[in-house]
Formats: structure tokens, C-alpha cells, sequence
């Protein structure tokens, strides 16, 4: 137990300090210094799940016991990152943030996605610092082999992320559209979820590389924001125009049922995306029974080579913790036959 206090303080220690570094505007001509900015905004979204001024933010420590923990935080501090000055978060942003959100204007979705790739680009960075402050400072206590593989990791991802960024920019700039965007109203949920994730499974990645004898360059990303907006909860996901084969997976999300889009929801949250905050209640009614599931997930996520499948499990649902056990014990023969 003393060794995991020392690993889990190393890991905070300079991931803390990684997060100081990173502290310059993300808008491409803008080298000012950057402030706290809110992947989904405070006001009408984040405060509609808000309990006396905080949410519960899903917290991720790779060297303590239970890898997942939740945590109540300030609504001021949740869900958000350093990523832009206070001029261009302030300007940028103001059609979906000073304004009556209109969502059939591209541009408009177009912002919510830049906020997404940025704060993965953000954690991203703050990676890339912390494992050099691992390797750096703290060689007797970790795999440095394994961290070095880590930091190359993040270096590559970093380098798609850029590659998105740039096409984002050009659409706000001009009149082009990259992406294929669609909306979805929902009964309101109590959850604020911002991410991307590969529509590629990692076998199929793995295959490529056996035989192409290198990483695939390309990507197919499906970006996802679920938030409440008013009376209903909004669903938005994108994918590139160029990837058209994602098309009958995205249409899915939005012809399904709203009881099977849950599911879907459900292993979006345990098992793809890790950027998502939930209400006080939705903690109390819907985790904290089952937070340990969480580890879980993740455990299983590391042999999943088969991403894109969807399991019986639906949070939302009063008998979510009895399917969960059930997962749980079907779990070890579903990753013989698609795990590594």
C-alpha cells in the first residue's frame, strides 16, 4: 500500500505540473496566455446538472488502487481545461454561448468539435509533459520502457489530432463543410458527455500494420457531444464527409430507439469516452452502487480488440447492476474469442 501512496504521488506530482506548462492560447495566431475554459459552457448547460454550484466529474489515476474515482467539483473548475485566451474564448464562442443555440447552423456545431478536439489535444500535452517528468525524475520507480511507449503514444496521436484541427480551421474560415453533423433530442439526462473516439477497432488496426508494416495514417474519428439543453438533452455527433463507410454505424445513433441509444450511451461512457461530468443525483441513483464497474471497464477496454460492439448494459435502466454482474462473468470467454 505505501508503494502505491508513493506511485499515485509521482503520477499527481507531475501531472499537476504538466498542467501548469500548458498554459498558451490554442487559437492559431495567438500566442497570449490561456484561461480556464469550459469544454461545454457553465451557463445552460453545466448548470442545468449543477447541485449548489457542483457536478461530479469522473477522476482516472492510473496507480491507485480503484483506477476510477468521482469526485463533486465547482462548477467554475468542471469540465474544463486551459485552451484559449479570454478574447477568443470570449468571441469564438458566441453564437453558442451569448445566443439562443441555432443547431442547424454548421459553424455552430463545427464549435462545439473544437472545443473537443482541444481539450483531447490539452490532455494530450499534459501527458507528453507528465511521462517526461516520470522518466525524468522518478526512474526507479516506474517501467521506463513502458512510459517511453506511452510518450511516443501520445506524440502520435498528437500529431492526427493536428491534422483535425486543421480541417476545423478551415471551415470556420470559409464556406467549406469537412463534416457530416447530426442532432438528436433526447428525454434530459443528467450527464454532459464531450468526445472522439476511432471508428477503426484496434483489431482492424492491428491488422493493417501486419500488413502494411506501419501505424495507419488516417483515422476514421466520430465525434460525440451529449448535454442537456433546456427541457431535453441534445445529442450531436460528426464524422468526416471523406469517411462516407461510418455512415450506417452513425445513422444508428439516430434512428434507434431512445431505450437502445441509452445502451449505446451506456458503453460510450465505460468503455470509449473518458471526458463526461453527471449531476449529484444521477452519482447518487446511478454510480454509487456500482463505481468499482468503472475499473472494470477500463480492464476489459485494454483486451477489447473489437470496439464497435455494443454490450446489454444500460445505466439508465433500475436493472443496470445485475446486467453489469452479468457482463462481468461473460466478460472472460467474449475476450478469448476478440481480445488480445
Amino acid at each position: 500500500m505505501e508503494q502505491e501512496l508513493i506511485l499515485a504521488k509521482a503520477f499527481h506530482d507531475c501531472k499537476t505540473k504538466g498542467i501548469k506548462n500548458i498554459n498558451k492560447c490554442f487559437h492559431p495566431n495567438c500566442n497570449d496566455k490561456s484561461i480556464n475554459s469550459h469544454i461545454l459552457q457553465k451557463n445552460g448547460i453545466l448548470s442545468t446538472i449543477a447541485k449548489d454550484g457542483h457536478v461530479v466529474e469522473m477522476q482516472i489515476n492510473k496507480y491507485n488502487e480503484n483506477v476510477h474515482s468521482f469526485k463533486k467539483i465547482g462548477i467554475k473548475n468542471a469540465f474544463s481545461f486551459n485552451c484559449f485566451c479570454l478574447k477568443h474564448d470570449t468571441e469564438l464562442f458566441k453564437t453558442i454561448e451569448l445566443q439562443e443555440i441555432d443547431f442547424t447552423i454548421y459553424k455552430n456545431l463545427l464549435l462545439f468539435t473544437l472545443r473537443t478536439i482541444y481539450n483531447e489535444k490539452f490532455k494530450k500535452l499534459v501527458n507528453i509533459e507528465m511521462y517526461k517528468c516520470l522518466i525524468a525524475t522518478h526512474p526507479d520507480l516506474f517501467d521506463i520502457y513502458y512510459l517511453t511507449g506511452c510518450l511516443r503514444q501520445e506524440r502520435l496521436g498528437l500529431k492526427d489530432l493536428e491534422k483535425s484541427e486543421q480541417v476545423i480551421w478551415k471551415d470556420l474560415n470559409t464556406d467549406s463543410e469537412s463534416y457530416i453533423f447530426k442532432t438528436r433530442e433526447i428525454t434530459k439526462k443528467e450527464i454532459c458527455l464531450s468526445a472522439f473516439y476511432n471508428y477503426e477497432t484496434s483489431l482492424e488496426l492491428l491488422q493493417y500494420r501486419q500488413k502494411n508494416g506501419k501505424e495507419k495514417d488516417d483515422v476514421s474519428d466520430i465525434f460525440v457531444n451529449i448535454f442537456p439543453y433546456k427541457d431535453k438533452s441534445v445529442l450531436m455527433m460528426a464524422y468526416k464527409k471523406e469517411n462516407e463507410f461510418v455512415k450506417s454505424y452513425f445513422n444508428e445513433f439516430f434512428t434507434e430507439s431512445e431505450k437502445r441509444l441509452e445502451r449505446k450511451i451506456t458503453n460510450l461512457m465505460m468503455f470509449q469516452c473518458e471526458t463526461w461530468a453527471i449531476s449529484d443525483k444521477f452519482y447518487k441513483t446511478k454510480i454509487l452502487k456500482v463505481e468499482k464497474a468503472f475499473s472494470f471497464a477500463t480492464e476489459f477496454s485494454v483486451e477489447n480488440m473489437n470496439e464497435r460492439k455494443f454490450f446489454d448494459l444500460n445505466i439508465f435502466q433500475e436493472d443496470f447492476p445485475q446486467k453489469f454482474e452479468k457482463f462481468k462473468k461473460e466478460a472472460p470467454n467474449y475476450l478469448r474469442k476478440y481480445g488480445n
